[in-house]
């Protein structure tokens, strides 16, 4: 073979050589960048994961709380409901029990006239009761 010839060669495989080493060097390079933006994005992960964990349970304290606060209005719901009965068996006569009386109490404003003061009313049953003792 020619001297030229061989010349020609090594100059190729030289330049397929140099191309390979840059292709390679290229590709580690963008490795490095795409393991940073894995980093990256595992990181994020775990600090949403962790902000969901800490408001799932600010949720169930939250939960908890509210239960508290209904079981707590119901029970002041009845002891005023006790209360209450035990003030209507203490203001009725004492031929009567509360069952018997089919009396209630209506907190709604009623206008009393032209110059429209309001009141609260009683009920029908409790009006005949007053107009009987009357």
């Amino acid at each position: 073979m020619s001297e030229s010839f061989e010349q020609n060669i090594v100059s190729l495989l030289e330049d397929h050589v140099e191309l390979a080493i840059s292709t390679v060097q290229k590709l580690r390079a963008e490795k490095l960048e795409l393991e940073a933006e894995i980093a990256r994005l595992n990181n994020d992960v775990l600090q949403r994961d962790a902000k969901i964990q800490e408001l799932e349970t600010r949720n169930s304290e939250l939960d908890e709380k509210l239960n508290l606060e209904r079981l707590g209005t119901s029970q002041e719901r009845a002891e005023i409901r006790e209360r209450l009965e035990g003030l209507m068996v203490v203001l009725s006569p004492s031929d009567e029990t509360p069952a018997d009386m089919g009396t209630e109490i209506d907190f709604t404003p009623k206008s009393n006239g032209p110059d429209n003061e309001t009141s609260l009313s009683v009920s029908d049953s409790e009006r005949s009761e007053e107009n009987r003792d009357n």
